[in-house]
């Protein structure tokens, strides 16, 4: 189940909530009662881990390989 981070808008408190996908948002109230709140959209956390992620990255040719 995601997590949702929300604010509300009546007490500026920040806030997380697990919601089921397509669950509607319509019923989140913040931990004080408010609830006019706003969901907080953030960018994702990507970590590349190994080779291969680079244009200097290259995997070593094998023997069968010709180069073109």
């Amino acid at each position: 189940m995601p997590r949702y981070d929300f604010t509300c808008a009546t007490c500026g408190q920040t806030f997380e909530k697990n919601l089921p996908f397509g669950a509607s948002q319509a019923g989140v109230r913040c931990p004080s009662g408010h609830r006019r709140v706003q969901r907080v959209y953030s960018a994702p956390t990507v970590m590349y881990k190994g080779s291969g992620f680079y244009v200097t990255d290259h995997r070593p040719a094998t023997s069968g390989e010709t180069k073109s």
